[in-house]
């Protein structure tokens, strides 16, 4: 799954041991502290667990320190949208065997993606839920998330407008529109509770529904 190219300042990626994209020289270790403890209250909390104090508690400062780098408990969820955006940015699935259609290509990571988030990464899905559910009631918060699923929508489109180009998606897509169907349809899967093989089968209508000619191989589309 794709976010956007905006990462954190002055941050590259490394993975720690838990497969989290952990950003390396940053300008401040003790603000992406911060933002990882915020992170992870609302993964095992909710949103509604998320407290300055508790945060503060979990990086060992006080309150003061806190409001030093996050004025406001917005800045903190601020910071927290950019620390989840590098994480969709970074984390991924085992890259997929190339296919000869760079789209179908990218959408078979999409799906490999999906699955991985599904079983090794939860909490990144948890905290994106908690964020988007708290974003229905406050539009500040949706303020400062609505780009995360913004740029995703946005990379599907591209891959859209590639895989017709290519010949390969059906030439009378909408591109917009089907960008937003396919990202509901595997957000959807990931989060509603189903199993893996519902998930593959739900990922497999999605590709039938994209296909020029579902029935064709796919290296008959491009000769």
């Amino acid at each position: 799954m794709k976010r956007s190219r905006r990462t954190l300042p002055g941050a590259a990626a490394t993975l720690s041991p838990a497969g989290k994209a952990v950003p390396v020289n940053t300008d401040d270790g003790r603000r992406l502290s911060l933002i990882q403890a915020a992170y992870e209250v609302i993964a095992e909390l909710g949103f509604e667990g998320l407290r300055t104090r508790t945060v503060a508690d979990r990086v060992g400062v006080n309150i003061a320190t806190l409001h030093y780098y996050f004025p406001t408990k917005e800045a903190l969820i601020g910071g927290l949208a950019e620390y989840l955006s590098f994480q969709f940015e970074h984390v991924h699935a085992p890259a997929v065997s190339p296919d000869r259609s760079p789209a179908l290509n990218r959408l078979h990571q999409e799906f490999a993606d999906a699955r991985y988030y599904r079983l090794e990464r939860p909490d990144m899905l948890t905290v994106t839920q908690e964020l988007t559910l708290r974003a229905q009631r406050d539009p500040v918060i949706r303020a400062i998330i609505a780009p995360l699923m913004y740029h995703w929508r946005a990379s599907l489109q591209q891959m859209i407008e590639n895989g017709m180009r290519e010949g390969v998606f059906r030439p009378n897509l909408v591109p917009v529109v089907a960008a937003a169907l396919v990202a509901s349809a595997i957000w959807g899967a990931m989060n509603v509770g189903v199993g893996i093989e519902a998930m593959d089968g739900v990922f497999d209508e999605i590709e039938r529904w994209l296909l020029l000619s579902p029935s064709k191989e796919i290296g008959d589309s491009l000769t």
